[in-house]
């Protein structure tokens, strides 16, 4: 009789390994995806961080995860005996140890190369634009000039100490995104290459002609063939010639959006630029509308990313949704920029037998 006790409690504590398995697979990859997503975020933020204070950048690739779960069972049966009267005693444990693995590769050499300093693909903005990214965030972001209208290209590395050029390109991206509204433009791939379309209707719309008369471009055309890095003497006026930023361009760019303790300005840790009078240029006029880096003394209670870095707090304020979006846009654009940039996949390994 006892021994058929014991291997009930036995097979009882087998049968509770075939479901503690699937659980602990349930749980944990939740819980993986949510820490890495969040670590990446992290990252990014710390490293525009560092640009704005003129910091080295380095990035930390995840090359591997690994976990293993081992689960341990025991059983154990008594038995009492008084008065002719025979009582069982029966317990049971099941022990589960975690015990993970994470391996992080520095980005360098052929990697940093090609996700960071080369020049941002054309076929990016295409499917960043396909994808329901605005044209005005994305151009905005991205695009260093555009047939000779510059985009703050001071800004493409450290703070510069005199205000940029900027209010044009401004001026056209804001246009870009009034028509787009009014679905009047599209961006198309033809034979020829990817063009800029215009509807018949956008040809008598005030936008249309101020956006072209900027651009220098023939009003009659309509239709505009985009081109890439093509020589100021080489452009036609049915063309659009752009000039992209690279990835660590676009990093110092949305850098200068970090708003930086009154401290460390005073203490000269970071560059002040200037206006033409003299005054202190106020940076949000460039990245307004896209990007917004608060600091504080305190831990923020309302952030969407956080780091701690020089002695501050600072974050991406969860209700702010264009920074969410700039912030969300930028890292796909570096997940693009690998390319064909070979990577180890992260494996989960879960040996959940009993």
């Amino acid at each position: 009789m006892r021994s058929f006790w014991l291997l009930l409690v036995l097979c009882v504590m087998v049968s509770g390994c075939t479901t503690l398995g699937p659980a602990a697979i349930q749980g944990s990859r939740t819980d993986y995806n949510i820490a890495m997503r969040q670590t990446d975020d992290e990252q990014l933020l710390l490293n525009l961080v560092r640009l704005r204070y003129r910091d080295r950048v380095l990035f930390l690739e995840p090359n591997a995860l690994s976990t293993q779960f081992k689960f341990r069972t025991s059983a154990s049966a008594a038995a009492t005996f008084d008065d002719g009267d025979t009582r069982y005693g029966l317990n049971g444990a099941v022990a589960v140890e975690e015990t993970p693995t994470v391996t992080y590769t520095p980005l360098q050499g052929g990697d940093y190369v090609t996700r960071m300093l080369s020049p941002i693909k054309l076929e990016t903005v295409l499917l960043l634009n396909s994808s329901g990214w605005s044209g005005e965030r994305v151009f905005r972001t991205l695009v260093d000039q555009m047939n000779g209208v510059k985009n703050a290209p001071g800004a493409n590395g450290p703070t510069p100490e005199k205000e940029p050029e900027f209010r044009n390109f401004l001026r056209l991206a804001k246009l870009l995104r009034a028509l787009e509204l009014k679905h009047m433009v599209e961006g198309a791939r033809t034979e020829k290459g990817l063009v800029l379309v215009f509807s018949k209707k956008a040809r008598s719309l005030p936008e249309y002609i101020e956006f072209i008369n900027i651009l220098d471009l023939d009003p009659d055309v309509g239709t505009y063939l985009v081109t890439s890095n093509v020589a100021f003497m080489d452009r036609s006026t049915d063309s659009v010639n752009i000039s992209f930023r690279s990835f660590l361009g676009v990093m110092f760019f949305l850098s200068q959006s970090v708003e930086v303790p009154e401290r460390d300005v005073a203490a000269g840790r970071v560059t002040v630029t200037r206006d033409p009078s003299g005054q202190v240029f106020d940076w949000s006029e460039v990245t307004g509308g896209l990007m917004r880096i608060q600091s504080s003394d305190k831990r923020p209670d309302n952030a969407a990313v956080s780091v701690f870095y020089r002695g501050s707090w600072f974050y991406v304020d969860d209700s702010d949704l264009n920074s969410k979006s700039t912030f969300t846009m930028i890292g796909q654009v570096l997940a693009l920029q690998a390319g064909d940039v070979k990577r180890v996949v992260p494996v989960l390994t879960l040996p959940v037998g009993g």
